[in-house]
């Protein structure tokens, strides 16, 4: 008596429908339909490896995103995750099985979520897509081929008529794919670029404050200078301490000490934001960002462009600005954000030439 296929030989006839579809629902065919926890479980793998994909894409692209959530929040966000693709699973299976009704003279629900289980092969190659985006219609299409082998094979239903369905239900998808990809990459753009202005300026505001106290201790150091200088039998030793009977720093360092105490930790966060800017150089240099940019916002973006790289320049030059001046530039590189995030908050009006049909 032959047996229903277990887990592990879906596992292995899932992968095998990816390159010959009608040869697997052929074998499957001839066999006992596998019962409806095995379908489950195999749809179920599919789903954690989606989700597993997804996540290592986002740590690559994004490794700070992780770091933002406790790993509690993670598990609770799979969790979540998981259970709204079973309650997908179900439903497609329930529409599968319409479908399969409708068209064909035989099969049972068991048949609809197995069919839907291998279809969803796919979408793990759906989450690689992301690492190899002129591939991202690939699954859709393979998933629809899959989908018409089943029905065929499993629903009795005729070949053409399952052809034609899927036809539409894959063109309908890549429609969501498509728009979906527009909406994410046009708010990505807007997202990025807060995150470039939430890191420049914490640095350039502790670099205009370390300059302030720099000029301060400077100004001191010349003060005291003035005040005694330094006479042909002083030492060096002499210098260090001040003018005789002055008071000692409340620091126990005197301002020469501490102008260079600070000037090396200027130039630590001075290292620290160059080495901040270069990293975000691929971001500011990439093409992508501007694709679905307005006019006024790829305005805006040249803008801080050119802003960014003159901070750049002066944290190279160890240029001084004064706090009032380095508190405008942030203030400004800010404004040019925001005001390209709410640009970003509405797709652009399509203009009536460009309508399809329409008149030249």
């Amino acid at each position: 008596m032959t047996l229903a296929p277990g887990i592990k030989e879906l596992l292995e006839l899932a992968l095998t429908a990816l390159i010959n579809a009608p040869r697997v629902f052929a074998r499957l065919e001839a066999r006992p339909t596998p019962s409806p926890g095995a379908s489950f479980l195999l749809a179920l793998a599919w789903g954690a490896l989606f989700f597993a994909l997804n996540l290592m894409h986002a740590a690559v692209a994004n490794p700070a995103l992780l770091r933002a959530y406790a790993p509690w929040q993670i598990g609770a966000a799979a969790i979540f995750g998981l259970g709204a693709w079973t309650a997908l699973y179900v439903l497609g299976s329930s529409f599968i099985y319409g479908l399969g009704r409708m068209l064909g003279r035989a099969g049972d629900f068991d048949r609809a979520l197995l069919i839907t289980a291998l279809a969803l092969t796919a979408a793990p190659a759906l989450a690689l897509s992301w690492w190899f985006p002129p591939a991202w219609a690939v699954p859709a299409v393979v998933a629809s081929w899959m989908l018409a082998c089943g029905l065929s094979a499993l629903f009795k239903t005729d070949p053409w008529a399952a052809r034609g369905v899927c036809a539409v239900l894959a063109a309908g998808v890549l429609a969501l794919q498509y728009g979906a990809g527009m909406v994410v990459e046009k708010y990505s753009a807007a997202a990025q670029l807060a995150a470039v202005a939430a890191q420049a300026a914490p640095s350039a505001n502790q670099i205009a404050e370390l300059q302030r106290q720099l000029e301060e201790v400077r100004a001191t150091a010349v003060d005291m200078s003035k005040v005694a200088p330094p006479q042909a039998n002083e030492s060096s030793l002499d210098l260090l301490r001040g003018p005789v009977g002055a008071e000692p720093h409340p620091t126990g360092m005197t301002p020469k000490q501490q102008l260079a105490q600070m000037s090396a930790s200027g130039d630590a966060v001075n290292k620290s934001a160059l080495a901040m800017l270069d990293s975000m150089g691929p971001l500011l240099s990439n093409p992508m960002i501007t694709n679905s940019m307005t006019a006024p916002q790829k305005a805006n973006f040249a803008e801080l462009q050119k802003m960014i790289s003159v901070l750049k320049t002066d944290l190279a030059a160890n240029t001084i600005t004064s706090p009032q001046e380095q508190q405008a530039r942030m203030a400004k590189i800010q404004k040019l954000v925001m005001r390209m995030m709410s640009a970003g908050m509405t797709m652009p009006e399509r203009k009536p030439s460009s309508a399809p049909g329409a008149r030249k």
